[in-house]
């Protein structure tokens, strides 16, 4: 019961952490520690899991069976090798270990609960969806209000400070008028990954009683506050975990009926789009993050051309330490890398090949194949296909950028994806 009360108490605070570590780490000091609250409950509540496991072999033995379990430890290990020798500093080397760990922890301990078989897991679980609808609410609300209503620089009476903690406000390419909403978290990044998964289940609690219209109301808003990101990795997720939904749920004569009328118009829409994206300065700075002269400045000038870049610069790392440099020396933990310039590639994946080599990389990519698989498998469940569907969303915003990395999407997702991924089959 503890350590589900636990595990439920991380997941209720992780979309307040950002602003809550921030305010509480500024006003009392110790930043660090309020900013690794999550990582340091998860350390303490281990050795429970441990003595649960050790009072309950019957636990041991369907956890420890599953293909998907057995990656992960494997991953762990090659992981934990690649500290040993890391050319990074331990702070980095520390601080690698928890953002590429702290998620599979929750993954874990959220199956060793479903396999505790105690009453109170179906509670948790009807609990989860009121919930995550209220979370849903409230950050869009917020990430409205942060554009629109509330001063820019707002935040800042809570600890928010560019050069020491999180910036008090965003901004498309340092353009003054191009705010970005972020709500309560890290970024416009990190706030558009977490809201896939709520996206996913009100579109598809929405199709199942499409009577309940507050239901498409919270579905709007979660919409709404995904485009008032600017993240352009958002919207390709957002547009991918709709595909997704519509693909499975959708009768198929129904979906290609939809498909063979709406093709056309749908290809002159995508022109109109990019020729008016290529030649309105706004539309321009909206979708390219480039706000110069459409005739005289590249596409992919500014932000694009650094992501670009980024990318580029890892996989030829990978080239160079094919079996990795270690942990902390790529992602954000290399901020925290005393001995070499952070090294940010703006891609999940090559952040991964970079630190665990390509043998820790192709784990990763397993274990990754394996949870659609499963996923899959389960979709005509409202959980499984929500989880699917913004499982998917999100590793196309890894190939952009750090969404594992980013603890209350990677914790959220992969700690309510435990409860609902089977233990015992493929």
């Amino acid at each position: 019961m503890l350590i589900g009360l636990v595990f439920a108490a991380i997941l209720v605070l992780l979309p307040l952490h950002a602003f809550f570590s921030t305010w509480l780490g500024t006003s009392f000091g110790n930043l660090l520690v309020w900013k690794s609250w999550k990582e340091i409950i998860i350390f303490i509540l281990v050795p429970f899991v441990v003595w649960l496991c050790a009072l309950r072999p019957d636990i041991t033995q369907q956890v420890w069976k599953s293909p998907l379990n057995k990656l992960i430890a494997a991953y762990v290990v090659i992981t934990l090798l690649l500290a040993i020798k890391s050319m990074a500093s331990t702070e980095a080397v520390i601080a690698g270990l928890l953002m590429n760990l702290r998620f599979f922890a929750m993954f874990i301990i959220a199956q060793v609960l479903v396999a505790s078989d105690e009453p109170w897991i179906s509670k948790l679980k009807k609990w989860l969806i009121p919930w995550l609808l209220a979370v849903t609410v409230f950050l869009g609300i917020m990430a409205i209000l942060q554009v629109t209503v509330i001063p820019k620089d707002f935040l800042a009476n809570f600890g928010y400070d560019k050069e020491a903690t999180i910036a008090p406000y965003i901004l498309i390419d340092e353009n003054q008028s191009a705010l970005r909403a972020f709500a309560t978290m890290r970024g416009p990044n990190t706030l558009a990954s977490y809201l896939l998964l709520p996206l996913a289940l009100a579109a598809l609690l929405w199709w199942k009683d499409r009577k309940k219209r507050w239901l498409l109301g919270i579905f709007a808003l979660c919409a709404v506050a995904i485009f008032l990101t600017q993240s352009r990795s958002g919207w390709l997720g957002a547009t991918a975990v709709l595909a997704v939904v519509a693909w499975l749920k959708i009768p198929r004569a129904q979906m290609l009926k939809c498909i063979r009328i709406g093709i056309i118009p749908f290809i002159a829409v995508v022109i109109l789009g990019l020729w008016l994206a290529t030649s309105v300065p706004q539309l321009r700075l909206l979708v390219f993050h480039s706000g110069g002269d459409s005739q005289s400045e590249s596409l992919l000038a500014g932000s694009s051309q650094q992501h670009w870049q980024a990318a580029v610069d890892g996989i030829k790392q990978i080239g160079e330490y094919p079996f990795g440099k270690g942990v902390g020396t790529a992602g954000p933990a290399s901020y925290y890398n005393t001995t070499a310039a952070a090294d940010i590639s703006e891609d999940y994946f090559v952040q991964i090949g970079e630190e665990v080599g390509l043998i820790g990389l192709a784990l990763f990519l397993a274990i990754t194949a394996v949870v659609a698989i499963k996923l899959f498998r389960q979709h005509t469940q409202l959980w499984p296909l929500a989880l699917l569907a913004s499982f998917i969303g999100i590793n196309i915003m890894n190939l952009f950028l750090h969404a594992w990395a980013d603890d209350p999407t990677a914790m959220t997702w992969w700690g309510i994806a435990g409860l609902y991924i089977s233990a015992k089959k493929l």
